[in-house]
């Protein structure tokens, strides 16, 4: 309800930056006018470009991890087959041999995939439950953020410890993907509420998150082939810190700006509070008059 002379037109303190997206006019009949976004000012809104890049940089360093861990652990296999004596000088000895030790990789690898996925769904859980006792999002996700370089840094100390060591860096590897992967959504729905963008935005920071994971296949192997496994281990380590500094330092928390009341500052004197909406005030209208025009707006809304 707003009391004054002129026509109230404000923002509220506490709305979300997508408000400026869709521009919403209110004339003294009631009539609603919006205009439509496009999809480049959607996605260049501030807190959807944050997630992206951080989405972006975290998988360009993240995804080929995995690959150069079954690399290592498939080296080790090699190395444990020399001091065995297996292999010889003769050349049929020596490819059944190699051709052995790959095989030999793939449970190895499997297991890598099946420890991060069991580690990943106790961390879901645990993040869901912290989020619903009314934990920070973006402390839960800087978290997820931060185990990545851990993990890095890891596996370039732990590379001939043998694959017990390595695999055991999937642990850190489910952490980072349960903390990501369900705080993602919850920062996504508070950063379009009250938008109906929900989907879109979802479909655009996922697939930045898909391209980084590309790139990270392609340059990361490319690393490996030209420079060695523990040169594009670095190069995801010293990567991995750029998400971290996108987000803690762009990033504001988005827990509990979903709706609220804010202040509406109106031209003149007409000052009014709303939930996340301008209100119109009549200019000389009575109480009597002004709590009607309020009563229709809010059916209108």
């Amino acid at each position: 309800n707003g009391n004054g002379n002129g026509n109230g037109n404000g923002n509220s303190d506490d709305m979300n930056d997508n408000d400026t997206l869709t521009k919403t006019n209110y004339s003294n009949n009631g009539k609603q006018e919006q205009e439509v976004a496009t999809y480049m000012t959607v996605l260049f809104e501030p807190k959807t470009l944050v997630l992206g890049l951080t989405g972006f940089f975290f998988h360009l360093s993240n995804a080929n991890v995995l690959l150069v861990l079954g690399e290592l652990m498939s080296q080790n296999d090699d190395a444990d087959d020399d001091a065995d004596g297996q292999g010889g000088d003769d050349d049929y000895v020596e490819n059944y041999y190699e051709n052995a030790t790959s095989r030999s990789a793939i449970p190895l690898i499997a297991g890598a995939i099946l420890l991060a996925q069991a580690t990943m769904t106790i961390a879901t859980y645990m993040a869901d439950y912290y989020t619903n006792k009314g934990m920070g999002r973006k402390i839960l996700f800087t978290l997820g953020l931060m185990t990545l370089p851990i993990r890095c840094a890891l596996l370039i100390y732990w590379k001939d410890a043998g694959n017990a060591f390595l695999l055991s860096t999937q642990i850190l590897d489910g952490l980072g993907g349960g903390l990501f992967n369900i705080v993602h959504p919850f920062l996504v729905a508070d950063i379009t509420f009250g938008t109906g963008r929900f989907n879109l935005i979802m479909g655009l920071t996922a697939s930045c998150f898909g391209f980084g994971a590309t790139l990270s296949n392609l340059l990361g192997q490319h690393l490996v082939e030209h420079m060695g496994h523990v040169a594009s281990l670095a190069a995801s380590l010293v990567v991995s810190f750029i998400p971290i500094a996108i987000f803690t330092i762009f990033m504001p928390e988005t827990l509990n700006t979903r709706g609220g009341t804010g202040n509406n500052n109106g031209n003149g004197n007409g000052n009014g509070t709303g939930d996340n909406m301008q209100l119109v005030t009549a200019a000389g209208a009575k109480n009597d008059n002004s709590r009607l025009v309020s009563q229709e707006y809010h059916q209108l809304a």
